[in-house]
């Protein structure tokens, strides 16, 4: 018994391979359909799969954005947060000073202002510890005549200026309470804004 014996032949007498016979009638439109069926599925197949990749990629890419979304957010208050110290430290421990300092600078600008038009009356009502300065101040730089007046209702940041024709206020209080509301209201945006991106 040779190895051989062991094989299906699948030649004919004549040594040439079998060749299936061809469709013919009803079988061939059978096979054409069911080929047509079989390419239609393929490429529905092949839809579908393309379809479920790209919902995935776009789901996987608002994913990532949204979590960037949130660091960047996170990231902002946390940095809002430490800077937020040394801005109220500013406004209630250092600003307060300047302010008072500034307030003669303020005075002699807007009697500047008025000699340039006239020659003005003007007596001037600050805080009891600001009088002292005010009096040097203008004596030094405004060569017109000038009363410096107390009022115990003023504090070191404001005064009135009493001229003929009416008054100027200068409220540097006002001021720094504006820049209060402002430094609150800047640290409430990234709260809102977190919380309509939640």
């Amino acid at each position: 018994m040779t190895h051989l014996s062991f094989l299906e032949d699948f030649s004919s007498a004549d040594g040439r391979a079998l060749v299936p016979p061809k469709a013919t009638g009803a079988n061939a439109n059978e096979l054409r359909t069911s080929f047509d069926e079989g390419y239609k599925c393929g490429w529905q197949d092949a839809a579908d799969a393309n379809e479920d990749q790209d919902r995935e990629t776009r789901e996987a890419l608002s994913s990532a954005l949204q979590v960037l979304n949130f660091t960047y957010f996170e990231a902002r208050q946390h940095v809002m947060q430490s800077v937020r110290p040394v801005l109220d430290a500013m406004v209630e421990a250092v600003l307060p000073p300047l302010l008072a300092k500034s307030l003669g600078c303020r005075v002699v600008e807007i009697l500047g202002e008025v000699a340039e038009s006239r020659e003005p009356s003007v007596t001037i009502s600050c805080a009891p510890d600001s009088v002292e300065m005010l009096k040097e101040l203008v004596a030094d730089i405004i060569k017109f005549p000038v009363t410096v007046e107390a009022e115990p209702t003023l504090t070191t940041s404001q005064a009135i200026l009493h001229l003929d024709d009416g008054q100027a206020r200068i409220d540097l209080d006002a001021t720094l309470e504006s820049l209060r509301v402002c430094i609150a209201e800047f640290f409430e945006t990234p709260a809102v804004m977190e919380a309509k991106h939640a």
